[in-house]
């Protein structure tokens, strides 16, 4: 029997007025998280690529273009919708 692969949860977010496609990080992103401590920079820009399919490029871009609270904004809900965050919200 084969295990069941479920589909990634997905969402979106509105940044400068453009909507944001994202999904959650899988298992085995979640756990390479684990490797970035003390790197959080690093770690930012692995969740970036992993939840929105960017480029390296394109994530190092995106935060230091944006302020902390807008690239917060994306970052955070990819934590929240891969369960690795707390919705502040909730």
């Amino acid at each position: 029997m084969a295990l069941p692969v479920v589909p990634l949860g997905r969402g979106t977010v509105e940044i400068g007025g453009e909507t944001v496609e994202f999904r959650s990080l899988s298992r085995s992103q979640a756990l390479q998280l684990n490797s970035f401590k003390g790197r959080e920079d690093e770690a930012e820009v692995f969740i970036l690529m992993g939840g929105t399919g960017c480029s390296e490029d394109e994530a190092r871009a995106f935060r230091d273009g944006n302020d902390t609270e807008t690239a917060g904004i994306l970052i955070d809900a990819i934590l929240i919708l891969s369960g690795l965050a707390n919705n502040p919200k909730a």
